[in-house]
């Protein structure tokens, strides 16, 4: 029953993009079937896409960002939608000093940070921008990745005991 009601849903959000400037921009592929129907692997791929997308620093550009990926990927665009919601005004702030300590903990010491330091004079504010940048996009890629992964295995493992 549900199934049903979502099918309906994601056909009425489907013929509300006809005649768009979407539609008259991406043509026909707007309306490809693994954009919109519940396939496995596409709803893997698009919560992936999201949740990767999600934990990387890019907040205002997140939701722009999965549908582009969903369609150039064939993934589930209301899936990878749903993947960037983890990040929102409650969560960002938590997530990304949590990405950022753990980039500090891994770049500790490192080449990297050395090369960065290097680059820029380390008294001046640049160096240290670009250190906490350093240290944020470190940690929020590799918590991306593996939660991207984690969302990837979660759909496979549930979609497997549903059916």
């Amino acid at each position: 029953m549900l199934g049903r009601k979502w099918l309906r849903k994601q056909r009425q959000i489907a013929r509300a993009l006809t005649d768009t400037v979407a539609h008259r921009w991406l043509g026909e592929h707007l309306f490809g079937k693994a954009l919109w129907a519940p396939q496995r692997n596409a709803v893997a791929r698009g919560l992936a896409l999201g949740l990767f997308i999600a934990f990387t620093p890019t907040i205002p550009f997140q939701m722009l960002l999965a549908a582009t990926g969903a369609f150039l990927l064939k993934a589930d665009l209301p899936a990878a939608i749903v993947g960037v919601w983890v990040t929102n005004p409650l969560t960002a702030v938590p997530i990304y000093l949590a990405a950022n300590k753990l980039g500090h903990r891994l770049l500790q010491d490192t080449w990297l940070l050395s090369l960065v330091q290097e680059f820029f004079v380390q008294e001046s504010r640049s160096a240290a921008f670009f250190n906490h940048a350093l240290y944020l996009w470190t940690g929020s890629l590799l918590m991306a990745v593996l939660a991207a992964l984690a969302g990837w295995g979660a759909v496979h493992l549930l979609w497997g005991l549903m059916e």
